[in-house]
């Protein structure tokens, strides 16, 4: 099976609801930014599934202009050949690191105040701080830069009709919520071989991205839909 999605006449996150329905176990998503409000239409599905990975884009460079300006300067006293010390190396990832978290989750308490302030948005949001509660929701940061395709993956338990499942990839964010640009398109696939490809490639990025579903759960919690409301952040 082969789909054009145009998010106009065919709206995304619609069909991915239908794929969800149709007996999905399990999905995984990358989608740049995590806007959150286009999930609402998802609820029950989430609520629903054994497991769901989203894996969003960092929306911040790595290095500052101080640090890139420093680099050059340090390379250039020490040569062509200059390397630095592995140590350093190591101290400016994981400050790049810890930088790109703590601006993500800045930015998603700036999202999370902006959405509107409805009975099915609150209940979305819980639904999400209740998923990473159970362990069955888990979101990664791409530090190592903007992740530019977008890539649903429903996969469905073996002897199902489209098993192994259904990628579809695209330019439409999933979680976006209003109107859709006109230039927006997606294709949905449902071969072995195009979802086992588009598999590989977003595990590729999974296992090189760092754990951001406490960081989600502690704003959740923090945000007007939730309040004081938590508990453990979840395995």
């Amino acid at each position: 099976m082969t789909e054009i999605i145009d998010n106009q006449e065919q709206r995304l996150v619609l069909r991915v609801r239908d794929y969800l329905e149709a007996g999905a176990e399990s999905a995984r998503l990358a989608v740049g930014y995590l806007f959150l409000d286009g999930l609402v239409p998802l609820r029950a599905q989430i609520e629903r599934l054994e497991c769901l990975e989203i894996l969003i884009g960092n929306v911040v460079n790595r290095l500052t202009e101080e640090q890139v300006r420093e680099e050059a300067a340090l390379r250039q006293r020490g040569g062509e050949d200059w390397v630095r010390p592995q140590e350093d190396v190591a101290a400016t990832l994981r400050g790049s690191h810890d930088r790109a978290t703590a601006e993500t989750a800045l930015n998603l308490r700036e999202t999370l105040a902006a959405l509107d302030r409805t009975p099915e948005m609150r209940a979305t949001l819980l639904c999400l701080a209740e998923a990473i509660a159970r362990g069955s929701l888990k979101v990664r940061l791409y530090t190592h830069g903007r992740i530019h395709a977008k890539v649903a993956l429903i996969e469905y338990p073996a002897g199902h009709a489209d098993a192994p499942g259904v990628a579809v990839v695209g330019s439409s964010n999933l979680t976006l919520g209003g109107e859709a640009h006109p230039t927006e398109l997606n294709i949905a696939l449902s071969d072995a071989g195009s979802f086992q490809e588009m598999e590989r490639w977003y595990r590729s990025l999974w296992n090189v991205s760092q754990d951001f579903h406490r960081e989600l759960f502690t704003e959740l919690g923090q945000s007007w839909a939730l309040g004081a409301a938590g508990g453990s952040a979840g395995r």
